[in-house]
């Protein structure tokens, strides 16, 4: 099992013509998908994105990215912060993803694998 990231060792970075859907889990499970909202940055442990709506930290919310000539990967993750976005328009929300295994509550270790060559692929720096 792999545990979550450190912030400060992942790098972030853009993907171009990305987006991204969440749900919120509640008491029944799941329920439907939001809107297709912006991006801002992902990284191996965690990632923005501009949100319509007030999200308590904690919250444990699914997401679901979509990468150009790409299968969609759905990520189980968990609110840390909001705030207004710089153009006032929405909030910007960070979230960092359940721990990577085979247990419940956890997301399947291919999706790990899936960032990793995400992180290849559009991390300019190293």
């Amino acid at each position: 099992m792999v545990q979550g990231f450190e912030k400060r060792t992942c790098h972030r970075f853009e993907i171009p013509n990305s987006a991204l859907m969440y749900k919120k889990i509640g008491f029944f499970r799941q329920k439907k998908y939001e809107s297709t909202i912006r991006l801002y940055n992902i990284s191996k442990g965690g990632l923005s994105f501009a949100c319509d709506e007030e999200l308590k930290k904690g919250k444990t919310i699914i997401l679901k990215l979509f990468i150009p000539n790409d299968e969609p990967l759905e990520l189980l993750s968990e609110v840390c912060w909001q705030k207004d976005s710089s153009d006032g328009s929405s909030l910007a929300t960070g979230a960092i993803y359940l721990p990577f295994g085979h247990g419940v509550n956890m997301n399947p270790s291919e999706s790990l694998d899936r960032l990793r060559e995400l992180d290849k692929k559009y991390v300019k720096e190293r």
